[in-house]
């Protein structure tokens, strides 16, 4: 019998902390050990290739709807400095060309207040995750581990999940995609997250237009030389976006199969990210790219993780970091930016200043322009609200 849905609720299944302990364990012990054992350094389970790491900052919207002024939404004309960090899916670095899943994480800085990971609960970050594709891979936590187990079994075993799963492995077909140019890609959180009290997605949308055909003869890393030529001629900037859950069978919270349909829960911006002018492709900005811990639980509690997917990400990330971080001897220290993070592109001090401050703003003039860009972006954008 199909259990009456709320808005905004989760539901929660018996048994499902069991599910994400056993794919914590199968992810750390077979799919990163095993794999990594005669390795000289320990991948990351997923996204295992930084494209690369970015300088950027993230900046809040003025005149936002009261239901948004939550968490780092609070308060209008806020700015952020981040680290976006560009990445394909697959657990081993390979060909750019690959058909494959690509990341877009952010790592919010200045962010204060407790955080929900407690090991990292007064760390001054946040971090949000988004993906090349509306979706997740599976409808559920104990789906996407028959999925993992059979990707690292044998080519019978995922002939087997399919069978069983049709329309999962079509959905992950799917996903699988190439690209010209990661900044000229839409981007999608796939899971809900709480925002206040409301249940939210997130949508990152570039404001250019330019689509990036591919290379006839693609060199092994040309999305990182992609991202390096466009950044060396001008700043990239990406619309964020928030998707309200309107109706909790349509655009259901248990279920990360499910597309929220932009017809359905409209896009409805709450910032702007700028991606300033900088060079991309150096030995340090690499080790950044390598280096990122990103866990959706870090985060303040008003953007908390919604659905089972996500409730089992949050130590399912954990225990692999920590095995990296371990392994690799790396210690566990969140990036922090200082008054010069964006003065010298080139240096990238940020990392270890633990003196950084929130970024403000500077003049009244600074806010008046930015309130002026703002409303026309209101007006031509898509998900405004004219």
């Amino acid at each position: 019998m199909t259990r009456h849905r709320q808005l905004y609720q989760e539901y929660p299944e018996p048994g499902e902390e069991v599910v994400a302990q056993q794919l914590a364990d199968y992810s750390r012990d077979v799919v990163v050990a095993r794999k990594n054992f005669l390795s000289g350094t320990t991948d990351r389970d997923v996204h295992g290739k930084g494209i690369a790491a970015l300088k950027a900052e993230l900046v809040v919207d003025l005149g936002l709807p009261p239901e948004f002024r939550h968490g780092v939404f609070a308060h209008g004309g806020r700015r952020f400095p981040c680290w976006i960090r560009l990445s394909n899916g697959n657990q081993h670095p390979g060909k750019d060309s690959k058909p494959d899943v690509r990341g877009f994480a952010i790592k919010l800085m200045g962010v204060e207040g407790e955080k929900l990971l407690p090991e990292e609960r007064w760390a001054t970050t946040q971090d949000f995750l988004l993906f090349s594709g509306p979706i997740f891979f599976t409808a559920t936590t104990e789906q996407f581990f028959d999925l993992i187990k059979s990707f690292n079994t044998n080519l019978l075993a995922i002939l087997w999940f399919g069978l069983r799963n049709p329309r999962v492995l079509l959905a992950t077909l799917r996903l699988f995609k190439r690209f010209g140019n990661l900044l000229e890609v839409k981007y999608w959180s796939t899971t809900p997250y709480r925002l206040g009290e409301i249940a939210v997605k997130y949508v990152i949308e570039p404001r250019s237009k330019e689509r990036s055909s591919i290379p006839w003869r693609p060199a092994r890393n040309y999305l990182r030389d992609r991202a390096a030529e466009t950044l060396a001629k001008t700043d990239v900037l990406y619309d964020f976006f928030v998707q309200v859950q309107k109706d909790p069978y349509r655009q259901p919270i248990e279920n990360a199969l499910v597309e929220w349909k932009e017809s359905q829960a409209p896009l409805q911006k709450v910032a702007t990210i700028r991606i300033p002018r900088q060079p991309v492709d150096t030995p340090e900005r690499n080790q950044v790219a390598e280096n990122l811990a990103m866990n959706i639980f870090h985060c303040l509690p008003e953007h908390r993780p919604l659905g089972n997917v996500n409730r089992s990400r949050g130590l399912v990330y954990r225990t692999i970091a920590d095995f990296r971080r371990r392994r690799n001897l790396v210690p566990a220290v969140e990036p922090t930016a200082g008054p010069d993070f964006f003065a010298d592109p080139d240096a990238d001090s940020g990392l270890a200043d633990t003196s950084a401050q929130p970024l403000g703003w500077d003049t009244p003039a600074e806010r008046g322009q930015l309130e002026r860009r703002q409303t026309a972006d209101r007006r031509s954008g898509p998900g405004g609200a004219e």
